[in-house]
């Protein structure tokens, strides 16, 4: 149970460590910037009436190539994890360390999406709910991503 606690602990503040990156640039957007796309864009789904859907690079562009870069990395980052961790059975900690490198790679997909979504939400004057509306759905995606390489430390580390 302890086990569990410390990796639950490690992946909940690797997350919040990657959305208060991800969004640091984006905190003070040009004021009135709300009043460009104001209607549909601040509707509860961000692709409904969104100005940026019809561009090149639109926010569903974004989320998708990230989710799929995300979604490839994790079969060879858990290899990655696997080769690693062999001979370090029973040393949770080591194994955690080694699990967490493997997720922080996954952070850095993802923050780079999300970066590329605030430079869009700028180009287009879009307003900041719209912006972490979609931010939030790559979020979703890393944090699928990141709990299959916590499963793979959790199968590893309990015996």
């Amino acid at each position: 149970m302890q086990k569990k606690l410390i990796v639950l602990g490690l992946c909940l503040m690797l997350a919040l460590s990657t959305a208060a990156c991800g969004t640091a640039g984006t905190t003070a957007p040009a004021g009135g910037s709300s009043a460009a796309g104001d209607g549909a864009a601040s509707g509860d789904s961000p692709a409904a009436g969104d100005s940026s859907a019809s561009v090149a690079g639109s926010y569903q562009d974004i989320l998708d190539d990230y989710s799929q870069q995300l979604k490839d990395a994790v079969p060879g980052l858990i290899e990655e994890y696997k080769a690693e961790a062999a001979g370090h059975e029973g040393d949770i900690n080591t194994l955690a360390s080694i699990s967490n490198d493997k997720i922080e790679e996954l952070a850095k997909i993802s923050n780079d999406g999300i970066q590329e979504m605030a430079r869009l939400m700028f180009k287009n004057g879009d307003d900041q709910e719209t912006y972490e509306d979609w931010a939030q759905k790559l979020m979703d995606v890393y944090m699928d991503e990141a709990q299959k390489i916590t499963d793979a430390y959790m199968e590893s580390a309990t015996p």
